[in-house]
């Protein structure tokens, strides 16, 4: 009995195991309290609770009931506080608790917390957590402010400021919860609405190392020029520019004749450009989706699919990944045996860790679709497409949704639930939680050749 109980707490006492079982708790407070009947309008079911709660938490957007009429304030303030916590990473939230209570962190727990935040053994665990905290309070900060000053043209005073406050921890936080039933669309030709936006999802994609890089003091005193970054910030900042560029142009051609049509030219723009951001990871929007192409649809399932960067708000296999499997074809067609960015060599170790992930990811996606095809049948002209644009964009924490997700079944609610958890919390992650006392073979095994291709 005794040795069994060893066992029991030598499982739990795994960091990653207890990040995973913190997640858990969160989301079933949240479904508690969005249960309570001041919470909502008109009730609310457990499954729909579990569904929004587990949206919030992993900073999804996903939505079963519309939380701007749905939803009492009460009820909209669990979301945006469940928002917020997700955001934080309930380790985050767990290692501020024990810092005001005065505990010790242990080895295990001070370099779980660092290799989440790329490996930042060598800074204390206060530190990043100070820091973390005030660069997210401090950007939300700013843009509330600059959301009020366009919200309170529309609103009264108290509105404008719940507005404003909602909309910037829900964009930092890439959440894409709205108090607005039709997201931003009513904003669609407001560059400062759009801009804003914009500027908020990106900072909490980026990751807060890229943002710590960025607004460092000693970089400001210095050189602040591209070539002074980490390796790490070099490949995040450069490939979120090029999905944004090449997001946006793919965007603005295959709908300029489409659902912008009647758009003047800078609403074209900005509706591109917000297109491009926000569906990689935040799941706000200006136009309808479903209103577009197919071809737009897979592109953005494809900007859904790399997402944000590591250590960040964002979901996807991140755009490090993207790069490293980039870097591996690119080096098969220069017949080259190293991946290399900026004179740093990729490890063999990333690089394997890279296509496992990326494989894994599509198998959850491809095996999800089907399922979820299996549980109901849509009555839409291209359900497939439709299915697999909610699969992604749950498995992403994005939130888009082609119109499907208050139609779907309990049981799909509960497999989409599943996915957000699984994509926030990370497949490598859950892997290492599970397989942590795994201990590795001592030998290694004869090779040999085969055919491929």
């Amino acid at each position: 009995m005794l040795k069994k109980q060893g066992k029991i707490r030598t499982f739990f006492r795994s960091p990653l195991r207890q990040f995973v079982i913190s997640f858990i708790g969160l989301i079933t407070a949240g479904t508690v309290l969005l249960l309570l009947p001041w919470s909502t309008i008109e009730g609310i079911s457990v499954i729909d609770a579990l569904f929004t709660s587990t949206s919030a938490v992993c900073v999804t957007g996903l939505i079963v009931l519309d939380t701007a009429s749905d939803f009492t304030f009460f009820g909209q303030s669990v979301i945006l506080m469940l928002i917020q916590f997700g955001g934080f990473g309930i380790m985050t939230f767990s290692i501020a608790i024990f810092s005001f209570f005065g505990s010790g962190f242990s080895i295990k727990w001070r370099f779980t917390f660092g290799s989440i935040y790329n490996n930042l053994q060598t800074i204390p665990v206060g530190a990043i957590l100070k820091r973390i905290i005030i660069y997210t309070l401090t950007i939300e900060t700013i843009i509330a402010a600059i959301l009020f000053t366009r919200f309170i043209k529309h609103f009264d005073f108290k509105t404008a400021l719940w507005h404003s406050i909602f909309h910037s921890i829900s964009a930092f936080c890439n959440a894409g919860f709205s108090t607005f039933s039709n997201s931003l669309m009513d904003f669609k030709s407001d560059p400062i609405v759009n801009l804003t936006i914009m500027g908020a999802v990106i900072s909490g994609g980026l990751g807060f190392i890229v943002l710590t890089e960025i607004i460092s003091t000693e970089k400001r005193k210095k050189e602040r020029t591209f070539k002074k970054f980490s390796l790490h910030s070099k490949i995040v900042l450069f490939t979120t520019f090029i999905l944004i560029i090449t997001g946006a142009i793919l965007i603005l051609a295959l709908e300029w004749s489409h659902s912008i049509n009647k758009d003047p030219f800078s609403t074209k723009l900005l509706i591109s450009f917000f297109q491009s951001i926000t569906c990689r990871t935040a799941g706000f929007n200006t136009v309808e989706i479903s209103a577009l192409r197919e071809s737009t649809l897979t592109v953005m399932m494809l900007l859904m699919f790399i997402g944000g960067s590591p250590g960040s708000m964002a979901g996807g296999i991140k755009v490090t990944t993207f790069a490293v499997i980039s870097g591996v074809i690119l080096a098969k067609f220069k017949k080259k045996n190293e991946i290399v960015f900026w004179h740093r060599r990729i490890s063999d170790e990333l690089i394997t860790k890279s296509t496992t992930l990326v494989i894994l990811s599509f198998t959850v996606i491809y095996i999800s679709t089907i399922i979820l095809l299996s549980l109901h049948s849509f009555d839409l002209h291209n359900s497939f497409l439709s299915v697999l644009f909610e699969v992604i964009s749950a498995f992403s924490t994005v939130g888009l949704s082609n119109g499907i997700t208050s139609s779907i079944p309990d049981d799909g609610k509960i497999l989409i639930s599943l996915i957000m958890f699984t994509g926030r919390i990370g497949l490598l992650a859950i892997i290492t939680a599970i397989t942590a006392d795994n201990k590795s073979t001592p030998y290694v095994t004869a090779e040999e050749n085969i055919m491929i291709g």
